[in-house]
């Protein structure tokens, strides 16, 4: 019996490939055909012969009800990744919709994270409704993936280094320390010796400017807790259990009544946190970049 010749990589018909991953998205061979514009018996033909040229079952059939094989979740799982990148791709170069791939952004936390958030729900509110991905990222993680489009767009607490992105300063922001109302009356030189502070920082091995500029003040905290997420950094503020670095600004959005600012010792230096919004010079023409300057550069004019 003579054995069927494998196929190489180049030989895949990858229009069989998306024609799956339709039809895994939306587990309807009939609403997969009806979105496609071909007949459902042409589109289980196409489904069975990609099964047949990968060598492996791709979807359970039972009583017209399909379900995906573990295989089968696989190359939908990886085939979804790889046309969202193609069409981000196309984006790029060209001014024709392709429809919506979900949005990906980059964050690094820094204590004005929270104004981020608000700038991403006014962009979903006016834009959507869309699909988005948030990722936390180091500020040079952030550069790396904005270059090679990985992201749409990000947030940093600084400008880039790199010459092919642009940034926006979107806020400029006092910090300022708090604590629980519990501590009031108490100096904040006498809480840092008993006290943490509570800082937004994704690089917890390396000083913030924040840290840095109270030890210039010889006024060095003992301890520091990191994180990336602001709301938890609050909670741990609120119970009494450190001093809080935060933004002015996101402090007086969130109209807490169980956290007081603190007084800055004199000679201790003004401090401000900067939020930037970042993207790629050769991604402006896409329709996520458009959208996002529309929003930041008409709200700041």
């Amino acid at each position: 019996m003579k054995e069927a010749k494998r196929l190489s990589g180049n030989q895949i018909n990858w229009n069989q490939v998306y024609y799956f991953s339709e039809v895994a998205a939306s587990s309807s061979l009939k609403d997969a055909a009806k979105k496609l514009g071909v007949s459902p018996s042409t589109l289980s033909e196409h489904i069975a012969q990609l099964e047949r040229d990968l060598e492996v079952q791709l979807f359970f059939r039972q009583h017209r009800k399909l379900s995906l094989t573990p295989e089968g979740n696989r190359l939908f799982l990886r085939a979804k990744e790889m046309f969202e990148a193609g069409q981000r791709l196309i984006d790029v170069v060209s001014p024709v919709p392709l429809g919506c791939y979900p949005i990906s952004i980059g964050l690094v936390p820094c204590p004005s994270l929270q104004i981020a958030y608000s700038v991403i729900t006014d962009y979903s509110k006016r834009y959507g409704p869309l699909s988005m991905k948030l990722f936390h990222s180091k500020h040079q993680g952030l550069e790396a993936s904005l270059a090679k489009a990985e992201f749409d767009f990000g947030f940093s607490d600084r400008k880039p280094e790199r010459k092919d992105l642009v940034y926006h300063c979107i806020s400029v922001s006092d910090i300022r320390f708090y604590v629980s109302c519990s501590h009031e009356g108490t100096s904040l030189t006498d809480l840092l010796g008993s006290m943490p502070l509570l800082i937004c920082n994704p690089e917890p091995n390396s000083r913030t400017f924040s840290e840095q500029a109270l030890i210039d003040a010889d006024l060095a905290p003992n301890s520091v807790i990191t994180s990336d997420y602001p709301s938890s950094l609050t909670e741990l503020c609120e119970r009494g259990l450190g001093i809080g670095v935060f933004s002015e600004e996101v402090f007086s959005r969130s109209e807490s009544k169980r956290l007081k600012a603190l007084d800055t010792p004199r000679g201790a230096p003004k401090l401000q946190d900067h939020l930037y919004v970042l993207w790629s010079k050769e991604a402006e023409n896409t329709e996520a970049v458009r959208h996002l300057r529309e929003l930041v550069l008409t709200e700041s004019a």
